[in-house]
């Protein structure tokens, strides 16, 4: 099985550019292309065949930092 990993600004190299085209390619908005388009390396997000996965890490972390009450 063959896995390709790429990333939204390949995928706009390869569209030219055309944000639409790629958010239909992922079956995603052009709000959420547009927030990873400078992503260059799949840091905060990665496509794996053709299925965005996103890096949701340090959520909640400013809850953690202060003590409860």
């Amino acid at each position: 099985m063959n896995v390709t990993i790429q990333t939204i600004p390949e995928l706009l190299i390869q569209t030219r550019g055309n944000i639409t085209e790629v958010a239909r390619m992922i079956n995603t908005h052009r709000t959420t292309v547009k927030k990873y388009h400078k992503d260059t390396k799949p840091e905060r997000h990665a496509i794996i065949n053709g299925v965005l996965m996103v890096n949701q890490g340090n959520r909640g972390a400013h809850n953690k930092a202060k003590p409860c009450k």
